[in-house]
C-alpha cells in the first residue's frame, strides 16, 4: 500500500516530464548532424622582402671587402660567383644552390658554421655576420632569381 501510495505521488511530475523531453526534443534521429568545416588561419610567418642578387647578394655580400668572394671563385674548383646562372652550375662539388632550400644549399653551409667539408668561407677571413648570410639564405628560399 505504500510502494501504490508513493508511485501516485512520483507519477504526475515523471508523466510531465517524460512529456516535457519529448515535446522539446527536435532531433528524433532522423537527420545527421551537421559539421561544421574547420577553420583555416592564415600562416602568420611574417615574409621578407624580395632580395636582389644584383644589389643585394653580388654587391652586397660576394663583392664587399669583408667577404672578398669574387676574388678567391673567379673560377676556383670550377665556381663562379660573379653570375646567378654560374653560382646554379656550381663547381666540382655540384650545384651551389638549391633555388628554394637554402638548408640544403652548398653555399649557405660553406659559409655558416661546421660546413660539410673543407674551411668555412671566406677562407682564411673572418666569418660572415648573420645580416650577410641572411641575405643569401632569404635569396635562395624565394628561388634564387636572376634580378
Amino acid at each position: 500500500m505504500i510502494a501504490s501510495t508513493i508511485g501516485r505521488a512520483y507519477a504526475p511530475p515523471l508523466v510531465f516530464a517524460l512529456f516535457a523531453l519529448l515535446a522539446g526534443c527536435k532531433d528524433l534521429g532522423e537527420n545527421p548532424p551537421v559539421s561544421t568545416p574547420p577553420v583555416v588561419v592564415p600562416d602568420t610567418i611574417p615574409t621578407r622582402p624580395p632580395v636582389s642578387f644584383r644589389n643585394d647578394v653580388l654587391k652586397k655580400v660576394f663583392e664587399s671587402t669583408r667577404a672578398g668572394c669574387l676574388g678567391c671563385h673567379g673560377g676556383t674548383n670550377g665556381l663562379f660567383l660573379g653570375t646567378q646562372p654560374d653560382i646554379l652550375r656550381g663547381g666540382i662539388h655540384g650545384p651551389a644552390v638549391v633555388p628554394g632550400n637554402s638548408a640544403q644549399s652548398l653555399l649557405v653551409r660553406k659559409i655558416s658554421a661546421n660546413p660539410p667539408f673543407g674551411d668555412r668561407m671566406p677562407f682564411g677571413g673572418f666569418p660572415l655576420p648573420d645580416s650577410l648570410v641572411q641575405i643569401v639564405k632569404d635569396w635562395i628560399d624565394q628561388g634564387a632569381l636572376d634580378n
